[in-house]
C-alpha cells in the first residue's frame, strides 16, 4: 500500500466520523480545497476518499459543486427505518442464538456507562451517541454474519446523523434506555423471539421521534397559513 492510500484510509475514517457525527451536516457542501488544506494534503488522496464516502452513500457528487453530505428526505428516513426494523429484529434473534459466554455481560457493561453518561452536556451526548452505537454493534457481532452486519450497519449509518441532531435537541433517552434494558434482559434468558421484537420496536420508536422532531416545522407552518 502506498503513501496517497495510507492517507485516503485516514482521510476516509476521519471525514466519515464528521458525517456520522453531524459536523459535516446533512447537505454541506465539502470543497476539495478546503477540506484538503484543512487537513495538509493533496487532494490525489483526498479524492480517492471522496469516491469510498460515495460509494457508501455518504457523500453525493453534484455537477459544478463538487462533493456534499447527503441529505434525506423524511419520506426516504422513514424507508430506512423499515429496512433497519426488519433486518435488526431478524438479527435480534440470529444474535441470542448465537451468543457466547460473556456477549450478556459485555452489553451489561455499556448499559451501565451510558447511565452514568448525561446526555444533556455536549461532550455527554456525544459519549452516549458512541455507546448506543457500540451496544447495537455488539449485538450485531454476536450474529458472527458479515453480510448481515455489513448491511445493517450500512442502514444505520444512513441516518445516524440525523439521530444524533433529535438528540441533540431532546436530549432525551429515557425511552431508548428501557428498550436497551429490555433486550438486554431477554438477551439474557436467551429468548431469541423477543430479542428479534424488541430490537424491532426499538428501532420503530427511533424512528417515531426521528420523525416527529423533523416534520414538526413543516406543520407548524401550515398550521400558521
Amino acid at each position: 500500500m502506498d503513501g496517497n492510500q495510507l492517507v485516503a484510509g485516514t482521510l476516509y475514517r476521519e471525514i466519515r466520523e464528521r458525517i456520522l457525527s453531524g459536523q459535516y451536516a446533512p447537505g454541506s457542501v465539502l470543497r476539495q480545497e478546503d477540506i484538503a488544506r484543512q487537513f495538509e494534503t493533496s487532494r490525489v488522496p483526498l479524492r480517492e476518499a471522496f469516491s469510498k464516502l460515495e460509494a457508501e452513500g455518504f457523500l453525493i457528487l453534484r455537477p459544478r459543486r463538487g462533493y456534499a453530505v447527503i441529505s434525506l428526505e423524511p419520506e426516504e428516513i422513514a424507508e430506512i427505518f423499515d429496512l433497519r426494523t426488519v433486518i435488526e429484529g431478524h438479527a435480534g434473534q440470529i444474535a441470542t442464538r448465537m451468543q457466547k459466554p460473556g456477549d450478556a455481560e459485555a452489553l451489561e457493561a455499556l448499559l451501565a456507562e451510558m447511565a452514568e453518561t448525561n446526555p444533556l452536556e455536549q461532550e455527554g451526548m456525544t459519549r452516549w451517541c458512541e455507546l448506543n452505537r457500540a451496544f447495537h454493534e455488539r449485538i450485531l457481532e454476536c450474529c458472527n454474519r458479515p453480510r448481515l452486519q455489513r448491511i445493517a450497519l450500512q442502514l444505520r449509518d444512513q441516518v445516524e446523523p440525523y439521530v444524533r441532531v433529535e438528540l441533540a435537541v431532546t436530549g432525551d433517552v429515557a425511552e431508548a434506555t428501557r428498550d436497551h434494558e429490555e433486550i438486554v434482559s431477554a438477551f439474557r434468558s436467551g429468548d431469541a423471539e423477543l430479542v428479534g421484537e424488541l430490537c424491532a420496536v426499538h428501532c420503530s420508536r427511533t424512528a417515531r421521534r426521528l420523525l416527529d422532531k423533523l416534520r414538526a416545522p413543516a406543520l407548524t407552518a401550515d398550521e400558521d397559513r
